[in-house]
């Protein structure tokens, strides 16, 4: 069998041993287990300790992979997802995390290029901004696929994304009509690219979030636009922030699809539980959440408002939206349920106890829902839907990222596709969203059901 190789060119990816045929992959996506491992074993998806201490650009074991034979398995892509993820939350020479310091959209340029000093890592104030750029649009706490989220306290949930310098630089190559003509339809991210798209709260005078990330970021502040809705009323806050979410996408060798993980602060919502369906009047949790009220029904939960009313002196906004994680490992498989259950313990361990010394403890307070990829060397243009090719975590999605749009048949590829639109072609960097916000008229992007 060929092996392919998990291989990441940014610091501290550990590059895996990876067999392309691996019969957990092989499998159909949904609800079917893995033929490699019989469902209810348990198995050690685990890694060599110590290995992501390293945040120089050589990998860390020597011939880039860890001795011995192919896993018959996909632990890899979890292993994977949390490299990623502890990789970029290592501490830099101001003491945040690494990820903080990437280029975001704003620093793009359309149908030009970007300056070298852009493209690099650098203290950067953190600007909160949509998912998906708006150029042109008032709002800045846009869901993807849906209106804000608000939280227990009234306050609009806000975003941003940072692209590693490879997906930074390949996104400025084609971004604008005229740059985005020169890819062929076959054009994809080069191996290494990675974009991490986060989500952050907002932490309240005299509260200690003990438990998640915070900074300090800038912040829009919030007006109603007259007509149910909210806008920018024109100003800016500094605000103390905490990271609830974020995901982790990165190209690895075979994958130009990108594998997409998935993390979530562990007290950002309960679990739908089973056999209770989203629209029952059955409460989902007895407990309160970060954005779970106690006792609230599953059918008054992930409720899209459609009205709002704003203090705009407060920036308190009503109604909140209660939220509930409709797939705990976005309907993965048991036994691949039991690859992401066992990454989780390891990292959260080694990262709690503080071993890992460049890492703040706070980041072992984060899960791992799940990652989803595709088979090996199968993404083409010109598919509105790579959903029924998605592997892995084949329903994913982030409970604060993606609030509005969980379900059967719903996942990252859904909507990030090498469809085409209106006003350009199918392209397999159309998968970007970023870089489709270079384009005129793709605003509408954001608003696509999945």
């Amino acid at each position: 069998m060929s092996c392919a190789k998990l291989c990441v060119a940014t610091a501290a990816f550990l590059c895996l041993g990876l067999d392309a045929e691996l019969a957990a992959q092989t499998s159909p996506p949904a609800a079917q287990p893995s033929a490699a491992q019989p469902t209810g074993t348990a198995r050690a998806c685990n890694v060599f300790p110590g290995w992501w201490e390293s945040t120089d650009l050589a990998p860390v074991f020597p011939g880039g992979s860890i001795p011995g034979p192919p896993k018959p398995n996909d632990c890899d892509f979890q292993v994977w997802s949390w490299t990623a993820f502890v990789s970029w939350m290592q501490n830099d020479e101001t003491g945040r995390p690494r990820f903080l310091s990437l280029p975001t959209p704003d620093e793009l340029v359309v149908d030009g290029a970007a300056s070298a000093a852009a493209a690099a890592p650098a203290p950067r104030t953190l600007r909160l901004a949509p998912r998906a750029p708006k150029p042109h649009s008032m709002e800045s706490i846009n869901q993807a696929f849906g209106g804000p989220l608000i939280d227990q306290n009234g306050r609009a949930v806000y975003y941003a994304i940072h692209m590693d310098p490879s997906y930074f630089a390949t996104t400025q190559e084609y971004y604008g009509p005229t740059n985005y003509e020169k890819a062929s339809p076959t054009t994809t991210y080069p191996v290494g690219a990675t974009v991490f798209k986060s989500a952050w709260r907002i932490v309240q005078p005299n509260e200690i979030a003990v438990k998640a990330y915070t900074t300090s970021a800038t912040i829009d502040l919030l007006k109603s636009n007259g007509m149910g809705g909210i806008e920018k009323s024109g100003d800016t806050a500094t605000a103390t922030v905490a990271l609830v979410g974020v995901h982790v996408v990165g190209v690895v060798q075979d994958h130009p699809e990108f594998i997409w993980g998935t993390f979530e602060q562990v007290e950002n919502a309960p679990d739908l539980p089973p056999l209770v369906a989203p629209t029952s009047d059955t409460p989902v949790s007895p407990r309160n959440f970060t954005f779970y009220k106690a006792g609230t029904t599953a059918a008054q939960s992930n409720q899209e408002a459609t009205t709002f009313t704003v203090d705009q002196a407060s920036q308190v906004i009503a109604p909140i939206t209660n939220v509930f994680r409709q797939f705990a490992f976005g309907n993965a498989t048991p036994d691949r349920v039991a690859d992401i259950d066992s990454t989780n313990k390891l990292f959260r361990q080694m990262i709690g106890g503080g071993s890992v010394k460049k890492i703040d403890q706070v980041f072992s307070n984060y899960n791992l829902i799940g990652s989803l990829w595709m088979l090996p060397n199968t993404l083409a243009p010109n598919f509105d839907n790579l959903q029924p090719s998605g592997v892995g975590s084949v329903d994913l999605a982030n409970s604060v990222l993606e609030t509005y749009a969980q379900g059967l048949g719903t996942s990252c590829f859904s909507c990030h596709t090498t469809g085409k639109g209106e006003n350009y072609p199918g392209k397999d960097v159309n998968l970007s969203h970023t870089l489709l916000g270079g384009l005129a008229g793709t605003n509408s992007l954001r608003r696509r059901a999945r």
